[in-house]
This record gives C-alpha cells, sequence and structure tokens, in this order.
C-alpha cells in the first residue's frame, strides 16, 4: 500500500486495502506530497471505520446483470448458446429476482441448488429436475458473477466455492449396439431419421450441432468431404472430415429424393429454410418400435469410435473424431469387454505357452497335489 505513479497518467495514485480488498483510486493531484497526505488521510478514515467503498453491486439487482451480461457477452454467441441463456436465466429469475448482487452469497446459491434439484421435471412431474440441469444453471450464474468481478461490481465471486451435483450416475450406461440392433433401429425409423442415424453411425458427427444443421453446400459428394462451417465445438471441427463410401451412396441418394428444395440437409418439417431442431421424439419412439432399450442417440458417436478403433490408430481415430488430443477417444469407446478377453488370452499364450494347460489340469484335478516341477521348454 502507498502513492504510486501510473505509467502515462498526470496524477498521483494511492492503494489500500478495505475489507480485505485492495483498492486504487486517483489522489486528482501531480503532487507527491499531496498525494501522500491524502493516501495518510484516507488511512485514518479506514481505521476509524468512516469510510467505505461503496460497489455498484449494493445498488445493482440480478435482473440488470442479467441484461449487462446479455447484450455485453450472449449476444455475440451462437443461437443455441442464446437460447440455453435466456432457459437459465428463466429459472435463475425465479429464486434471485429483485435481490442485489451484493446480497447473493454462497449460501444462498447453495439454497437455489438444493430447491431446485427438488423441483418437479417439466416433462416427467413424477421426477425431480436432473443433477445436470442444476449444473448447467450454475455454470450460467457462476459467468454472470464472474462478469460481475471484471467490471468490479462485486469483489468476488461466490458461486466458486459451490460444487455440483455429480452426473455420471444419472446418464444412462454406455452399451454396444449390435448390427442386428442397428438394423432393427433402421427398420423402425421413419425416413428422414433412418438418413440421419445411418449418417450419425458412419460419421461419428455431433448430432444437432453438425449433423442436423449440415447445408448441402457444405458437402462435397465428387471429394467425399464435409467442411462444417458456422460455430462449433473445436478448431479441429473445422477441418474437412472425410465420408465413408457408404455415407456418399446415402448422402446421393438422400439428395435425388429431396431435390434442392431447402438449403438444408434435415430440413424443418414446418420450415424448409431452418434445420430440423429436435429428434428426441422420434428417436425414443423408434427405439420403442425397435424393441431396443433406450440410449441416447449421441451414443451413435461413441460406437463409430469404437468400431474405427479396432482397424485404426489413435492419430486416425482423433482426426476422424476432429479431437483435440489423441486421449479422449478413450471416453467414447464402450465396452471393449472382447478386446479386453482377446488381449487377456493372447498374453497368457504368450506368457504361459503350453504351460496353460498344465495349469487348468492342475486347478481342476481332485486329487492333493505333491510339489513337482515341469520344465518349460
Amino acid at each position: 500500500m502507498g502513492v504510486f505513479k501510473r505509467k502515462g497518467s498526470r496524477y498521483y495514485w494511492m492503494s489500500y486495502m478495505m475489507s480485505g480488498v485492495q483498492e486504487r483510486k486517483s489522489t486528482k493531484t501531480t503532487s507527491k506530497e499531496i498525494a501522500t497526505r491524502i493516501w495518510t488521510h484516507r488511512q485514518a478514515e479506514i481505521a476509524l471505520g468512516m469510510f467505505k467503498v461503496i460497489r455498484r453491486g449494493e445498488r445493482m439487482s440480478f435482473e440488470e446483470l442479467s441484461t449487462e451480461y446479455r447484450e455485453s457477452h450472449v449476444s455475440c454467441l451462437s443461437e443455441s448458446s442464446e437460447e440455453a441463456f435466456e432457459n437459465h436465466k428463466k429459472r435463475l429469475a425465479q429464486f434471485f429476482s429483485g435481490r442485489m448482487l451484493a446480497r447473493i452469497d454462497t449460501q444462498m446459491i447453495e439454497r437455489y441448488k438444493n430447491t431446485r434439484r427438488q423441483q418437479p421435471s417439466r416433462n416427467n412431474p413424477d421426477r425431480t429436475v436432473k443433477g445436470a440441469t442444476v449444473n448447467r444453471e450454475l455454470e450460467t450464474l457462476q459467468c454472470m458473477l464472474k462478469f460481475a468481478v471484471r467490471r468490479k461490481y462485486i469483489h468476488e465471486n461466490p458461486a466458486f466455492a459451490v460444487e455440483h451435483f455429480p452426473e455420471r450416475r444419472e446418464r444412462p450406461p454406455k452399451r454396444r449396439i449390435t448390427p442386428d440392433e442397428f438394423l432393427r433401429i433402421l427398420y423402425a425409423a421413419p425416413l428422414q431419421l433412418r438418413v440421419g442415424i445411418t449418417l450419425l453411425e458412419q460419421t461419428g458427427n455431433r448430432t444437432y450441432s453438425e449433423l442436423f444443421s449440415l447445408k448441402w453446400e457444405e458437402i462435397d459428394l465428387n471429394a467425399g468431404l464435409v467442411c462444417f462451417s458456422g460455430t462449433l465445438k473445436t478448431d479441429e471441427s473445422h477441418s474437412p472430415e472425410p465420408l465413408s463410401a457408404l455415407a456418399c451412396k446415402v448422402l446421393r441418394w438422400w439428395k435425388e429424393q429431396t431435390g434442392t428444395l431447402s438449403l438444408f440437409v434435415f430440413p424443418s418439417p414446418r420450415d424448409s429454410n431452418k434445420p430440423i431442431r429436435s429428434v428426441k421424439t422420434a428417436w425414443r419412439s423408434t427405439l420403442d418400435r425397435a424393441g431396443v432399450p433406450y440410449f441416447p442417440i449421441y451414443q451413435l458417436r461413441h460406437a463409430f469410435c469404437t468400431r474405427l478403433s479396432k482397424v485404426a490408430p489413435d492419430a486416425v481415430v482423433q482426426k476422424a473424431m476432429r479431437h483435440s488430443s489423441p486421449e479422449t477417444k478413450r471416453l467414447y469407446q464402450l465396452g471393449m469387454v472382447e478386446e479386453v478377453r482377446e488381449a487377456m488370452d493372447e498374453g497368457n499364450e504368450k506368457f504361459y505357452g503350453s504351460l496353460e494347460y498344465h495349469i487348468f489340469s492342475t486347478v481342476t484335478s481332485m486329487e492333493p497335489q505333491r510339489t513337482k516341477r515341469i520344465a518349460h521348454k
């Protein structure tokens, strides 16, 4: 703490601690002597409790922060991100409406987290809101309060200390899809979804941000490539993606069926100038008709990664999945039970050789065993 001259400034600045936070203010003077007197006087005011920093967060409501955050940050994001923010803001406002930012603390956010978790789900009133849903809302609140800290409306972010709900236990278990199950799903699916399912399983594309928002201009069927445009998850997602021979055949046939009435490969049934928004209901109904236990359609990306990993090195899988790291594929591989069993059997054969038979016969023998050596030849 003290008085200093900021580079490029005519005036001296003073630095002092207030409620555990370091403050820096201009003294509005070019004299170091006067600036030192002002700083000494401020120190005395703080010690006597006569001076208090009034931050904007003391008089700024949650609604005002939401509006400013949306105009300054959310408006630059993709349409889906804007829509997600509006949904999260609506839920957050039901609890934090009318509260000043400085009054929102960690305990209040914890109460919101637990209260929201106990509310009935909108789609299924017999169940409560999933922890993953609450986590996404908490992340939005955390970003908003981080924005307020950067603008010095509040001095710290109370949402950082709030732990999220564990999500893994809520997610459906990942399962492998057999060729027979995949054919049954195709037979039971409506035409547009049938094409989409095949392309998801053949390309490993992300469901909505890539495949179902795909435009014909992004596909080069002669070269067998897809070049995604727009806002994507990673920089690697913008690199050209090769198509398998089966995927090219399906796309050529689908283009003949749909013609050029829409820019989108999968146009919305209500408005052909927009892509289809969701296939969740059709997907669930398709699985019911096919007699296949429910699994998220996104797991077709996992199925693609698992199949490719059996025949291609990590570098090829990384390129096909458009991952930033080759290690990411470990999160997408399904089951791997047969692969592990084959590796274990191969390891036994190389290490034990013919002794594997003796191990089995010794274990299953009903007679008491005597110690003896078996020559390893």
